[in-house]
Formats: structure tokens, C-alpha cells, sequence
């Protein structure tokens, strides 16, 4: 990358920070090349699921915006380019049009964590998928209410969803 879209990917990444902070991913899978010993020592500390080792997400070195150890990150962050991002370095859009995608997209979260606590999940240590998952998962409060703010976020997760898989992630 050049300087100058090492700027604009920093200014990015600081406004975004989904792909770390559980909204892209619920997990990051562990990369042969990634030291394990090192990254636990930064507070990574893998899992394993299904015979793969990943890191959970969110990750605990997302901090305000900011990697706390952006210089000794795991393999995949490093190799990670969201569609946002490489249409900007690529010139096929603003630094602006990707920072308003952005504000849509955290707009849209926000209004997902405020439901998912008012159904109950404050687990905001837990991947978003993980904790709308949860919500769904009988047995399910049978209230009025709550049926009616399960289908709200039902809805708004499937908006994120598109939003996400169109404008974010890459394949």
C-alpha cells in the first residue's frame, strides 16, 4: 500500500473496526504462520472448534478504535481488506462514500446491541451472530414484547446481514 492509503486505512479501520470487534466475524481462524505463545502472551488466547484453532471475537486487543498490537497481529488481520477498504485504494470510490457505508453499518449495529439487551444479552464480550443466536434459542419468553422485539431484531439482522455481505465482507 502507499502512504497515502496507509492514511486513509488508518482512518478507516479506526471509524469501522467490525472485522475485530464481532460484527464481521465470530471468529479468526489461526494461521500456520501465526506464533501462538506470542499472541497468547498479548491476551489472544485461541479456541478450538471442530479440530481448527481461532481466536474468538471480539478480540481483546480492539481497543477505542484502535489494535493494541497492530504491529504483532495474527496472519489473517494482516491478509484481511474489507470490500470498503480495497474499493478505496483501488480509486473505485471516496474515502467519504466508505466512511458513510460505515455510519450506516454502525447505525444499524448499534440499534441490534440496543435490542439485544433489551431482550435480555448484555454478553457484549460474544460475537454478535453468537449473541442474536442465543436470543432465538428456545425457551424462548413468550411475551408479547418480547416476540415483538425477536422479530424486530430478526428483521434488522437480516439487513445487516445483506448490508454486511455486499458491502463488507470479502469472499
Amino acid at each position: 500500500m502507499t502512504e497515502l492509503n496507509d492514511t486513509a486505512a488508518s482512518r478507516l479501520c479506526a471509524a469501522c473496526g467490525m472485522c475485530c470487534n464481532g460484527v464481521l466475524f465470530h471468529g479468526m481462524q489461526v494461521q500456520p504462520q501465526d506464533s501462538l505463545r506470542s499472541l497468547a502472551s498479548k491476551g489472544l488466547k485461541p479456541k478450538r472448534r471442530d479440530g481448527d484453532l481461532f481466536f474468538p471475537q471480539p478480540c481483546p486487543a480492539h481497543q477505542d478504535s484502535y489494535c493494541q498490537i497492530y504491529n504483532d497481529r495474527p496472519q489473517r488481520c494482516r491478509a484481511f481488506v474489507c470490500k470498503q477498504l480495497a474499493a478505496v485504494i483501488d480509486g473505485k470510490k471516496t474515502e467519504a462514500a466508505a466512511l458513510e457505508k460505515i455510519r450506516e453499518a454502525r447505525v444499524l449495529t448499534a440499534e441490534i446491541f440496543d435490542l439485544l439487551v433489551a431482550l435480555g444479552d448484555s454478553r457484549d464480550h460474544r460475537a454478535l451472530a453468537v449473541r442474536c443466536a442465543g436470543i432465538f434459542t428456545p425457551p424462548l419468553d413468550a411475551s408479547p414484547e418480547a416476540t415483538r422485539l425477536r422479530e424486530v431484531l430478526r428483521v434488522a439482522m437480516e439487513k445487516l446481514d445483506r448490508l454486511l455481505s455486499m458491502d463488507f465482507r470479502t469472499p
